[in-house]
């Protein structure tokens, strides 16, 4: 009697098990009981046991999917014809994808060499350090900066957005944790004295950090129209 009916099974039980995982890790991070995710899976705790021994080793296996489909994303970015827009971007849909997956950033936060038997830490250091050497290249990041700062400061945003929704503006502890990153220019060192609290010329509302380009200045095209308006009013020296 063949036995492939129960291979497919098994292979189907498998898939659940990692699905149901993915998401009981994602809501609660590691602590969630294995007896949870069996009956997230529709199958018995024996089961996830004979696939996963520990639920440490569910934990990894479920991590490692998720960092593979991020490397696999920084990779497809490093010959991107615009390097700024493919470092910040990358960072911005990082800290999107992982901010409320507890397993993802738990794995980030912790150091991914707990995965080394798969090469994770290698893997994402190496595609990470990519785009930013290319971004750097251009101009676009300051060049003291190292991948590890780049890492620290990821999973710091991702931490920040977490805790600042729903009641704060999304993306905005992200845009600031990137413009630390950004070459500082004699623009930037005068207004107010912050890089990381740019505010309209005219009105001081708080200005959205772009991540790619030139600083804005003013907050409307009322705002701009009002500053020439003063420039142009204003009598002239001698």
């Amino acid at each position: 009697m063949s036995d492939r009916p129960r291979r497919a099974d098994a292979r189907r039980n498998r898939e659940r098990i990692l699905q149901a995982a993915f998401e009981a890790f994602a809501a609660d991070g590691r602590l969630v009981p294995l007896d949870d995710i069996a009956r997230r899976a529709g199958v018995g705790a024996g089961t996830v046991y004979r696939n996963f021994a520990t639920k440490e080793a569910l934990f990894q296996a479920v991590v490692v999917d998720r960092i593979e489909r991020i490397v696999n994303e920084a990779q497809a970015l490093v010959g991107a014809d615009d390097p700024a827009d493919a470092f910040y971007g990358f960072l911005n849909w990082v800290v999107e994808r992982a901010m409320f997956n507890h397993a993802l950033c738990d794995a980030l936060a912790a150091d991914l060499r707990t995965f080394d038997a798969c090469g994770m830490d290698e893997q994402f250091t190496a595609a990470l350090d990519a785009l930013l050497r290319r971004a750097q290249a251009a101009g676009s990041v300051r060049p003291d900066v190292t991948v590890q700062d780049v890492r620290a400061l990821m999973v710091g945003a991702m931490l920040m957005e977490r805790q600042s929704r729903p009641d704060g503006r999304p993306g905005r502890m992200t845009a600031l944790a990137c413009d630390a990153l950004r070459v500082v220019t004699k623009q930037d060192e005068t207004v107010d004295g912050l890089r990381n609290e740019r505010r309209c010329e005219v009105c001081a509302t708080p200005l959205t950090a772009a991540p790619t380009g030139r600083p804005a200045r003013f907050c409307s095209a009322s705002c701009r129209q009002k500053a020439h308006r003063r420039r142009t009013a204003a009598p002239k020296p001698g």
